[in-house]
């Protein structure tokens, strides 16, 4: 479906009228639908396990995306679903302070309880129950703004399933295929030299426009001036970060942020994070399975130190969010091109055809040199979500542009991912930059 979630803008910035409101209703049926298409594929034991400390079982995904909206919507309306919402409510709250104590993510793979079975019943009847509220016409501004903020959550979720199952898949002993697709072998991709796309000085906008959906954390719009710049026009391809290791990029301190360094050495790292090197030859882990290293595929599952240490050896550096942005802003339509981003029925694979346009946009998270920090002017949110992003500003950095992973009509030129500088199982990549 390519329906745009037009309906999502009134409920946060303008008053709602009953088909602004039948929009949203079918907005969120699609997403919950949406979401458990994505475990589909797994059997019941990929559904439980936690491998590391930062990947959550999938069934962990199915039930927090209920809490929210039985936490934010339906209990202040005394609306609870189950006898064990108190109990569903620790398990599921995933860092909502204000909500009250929860269990701990480092843990999430110790629950065999609630079962899978008893997940799905509880998803079933959120979904039905918020269903209810929309067909009432009972819901308040505020709520219908609260709802429509969940299904964002939900679907920055959908994108995490995707990231902790591919984690999950692919650190088998032997790993395991999450998707079947027709074209299963590698694509031949051609090469591509790289060139440099130029900015000129400037004054901008930057931050979220008042017409669309929005988090605080892209708030408030706002000037700044910009030096000039140059940006590739692609991203860094395999064979190129393969040049880099050849040429002893993970032994060579000198192109590493100490922190950087320290983290290589520590973890003893050598290679991108799905790399697998077997009878002196390369294969790199997609979802559809383990495959020949194809060296014009964009490089990815890289962390921050990874994409700043090759910038230094290109010469280069890593862009600032701002600079990113200026470029993806310049076209409001760049974001709904057709075969980008996710849906059921595509594939997680970031060949060319799936950007959104020639310079490999939306095929991988963007890493940039901007440490996440608020804009000038930026205030929380003084509702219950208050804590939905500005508790986590310090000690990460902005990426930008969305991924293979990101679902459709979930992205925005405004838009701040962000993660730890040693985080490698998003869906990263690397895009150089350069001052003029």
């Amino acid at each position: 479906m390519t329906r745009k979630n037009s309906a999502i803008d009134p409920t946060v910035f303008g008053q709602v009228n009953e088909e602004l409101e039948t929009s949203l209703q079918e907005a969120f049926i699609e997403v919950r639908q949406q979401t458990e298409k994505i475990c589909a594929n797994l059997e019941i034991e990929d559904l439980v396990v936690q491998p590391a400390a930062y990947v959550s079982p999938p069934k962990w995904h199915l039930a927090h995306t209920s809490w929210f909206f039985d936490c934010f919507v339906l209990a202040p309306l005394q609306l609870a679903q189950t006898s064990k919402s108190p109990q569903y409510h620790f398990l599921f709250n995933s860092y909502y302070k204000s909500q009250g104590a929860h269990w701990q993510q480092s843990n999430r793979g110790q629950l065999s309880r609630p079962t899978v079975k008893e997940i799905m019943l509880y998803r079933q009847q959120i979904t039905e129950a918020i269903v209810e509220l929309f067909e009432s016409h009972a819901l308040s501004e505020q709520q219908l703004e609260i709802i429509a903020t969940g299904i964002q959550h939900e679907q920055q979720h959908q994108e995490l399933l995707l990231m902790d199952i591919k984690f999950i898949l692919g650190n088998q002993p032997w790993s395991a295929a999450y998707e079947q697709t027709a074209d299963a072998d590698d694509i031949l991709l051609p090469a591509r030299a790289l060139g440099w796309l130029e900015w000129t000085e400037n004054i901008s906008l930057f931050g979220a426009r008042l017409d669309e959906f929005s988090y605080d954390n892209e708030r408030p719009r706002h000037r700044r001036w910009i030096s000039g710049f140059q940006l590739a026009d692609r991203l860094i391809n395999n064979g190129e970060y393969m040049d880099f290791m050849t040429d002893g990029g993970y032994r060579r301190p000198e192109l590493w942020l100490s922190d950087g360094w320290d983290w290589v050495q520590q973890n003893q790292m050598t290679h991108p994070l799905y790399w697998r090197k077997q009878n002196h030859h390369w294969d790199e882990y997609h979802l559809r399975g383990l495959q020949p290293l194809n060296p014009n595929l964009p490089v990815s599952h890289i962390s921050f130190y990874e994409a700043d240490a090759y910038a230094r050896w290109m010469g280069a550096r890593l862009p600032t969010e701002f600079e990113l942005e200026s470029y993806t802003s310049r076209n409001r339509q760049l974001f709904e091109a057709e075969n980008a981003f996710w849906d059921p029925e595509q594939s997680i694979y970031p060949s060319p055809d799936r950007a959104c346009d020639e310079f490999d946009t939306g095929l991988l998270w963007q890493w940039t040199n901007s440490a996440y920090s608020p804009y000038p002017g930026y205030r929380t949110s003084n509702t219950s979500l208050g804590e939905y992003n500005g508790k986590f500003m310090a000690n990460q950095y902005v990426l930008k542009g969305g991924c293979v992973a990101t679902p459709k009509h979930h992205m925005r030129a405004s838009y701040r991912n962000f993660y730890r500088p040693y985080d490698r199982w998003a869906f990263t990549g690397i895009r150089l930059a350069k001052d003029l």
